[in-house]
């Protein structure tokens, strides 16, 4: 809505809450974050939280980009998906909710990165987001 500088971004943006990276490639939500904030917009209305402004487009690109960094590192020291799942520290979004969901878009980002034994089906990765729930609690 160009008029009232108002966007409406569906599932690209999850906004106090960690997204949920099911399909990538990642850096096509990165750069979906990069377009949202070079529009002339104010009000940006997410998928899934609250309304928000480009402070938290760019929260969520931030993540996205952490997220995608610290797991290339782990990727080629030769941790598995889950190891790094579990690894990584989330301090900097601790606010968010449903943290868990980083082991999907950890396995995400392996299979992004060419290996082939990471799972992708949703039984495995549920599985996963329980395990490191669990852990965090």
């Amino acid at each position: 809505m160009p008029a009232d500088k108002t966007i409406f971004t569906g599932d690209i943006l999850f906004i106090d809450g960690h997204p949920i990276m099911w399909v990538g490639p990642v850096e096509n939500w990165i750069a979906a974050c990069g377009t949202i904030l070079a529009m002339d917009v104010e009000t940006i209305v997410p998928g899934h939280g609250p309304v928000t402004d480009k402070k938290g487009v760019t929260r969520v690109r931030d993540y996205l980009a952490y997220i995608r960094d610290e797991a290339k590192k782990r990727f080629d020291a030769g941790m598995s998906a889950f190891e790094t799942a579990r690894s990584i520290a989330l301090d900097d979004f601790a606010s968010w909710g449903d943290g868990e969901r980083i082991a999907v878009n950890v396995a995400t980002l392996y299979r992004e990165f060419g290996a082939k034994d990471t799972p992708s089906d949703a039984a495995t990765l549920f599985g996963w987001m329980a395990q490191i729930w669990k852990d965090r609690k």
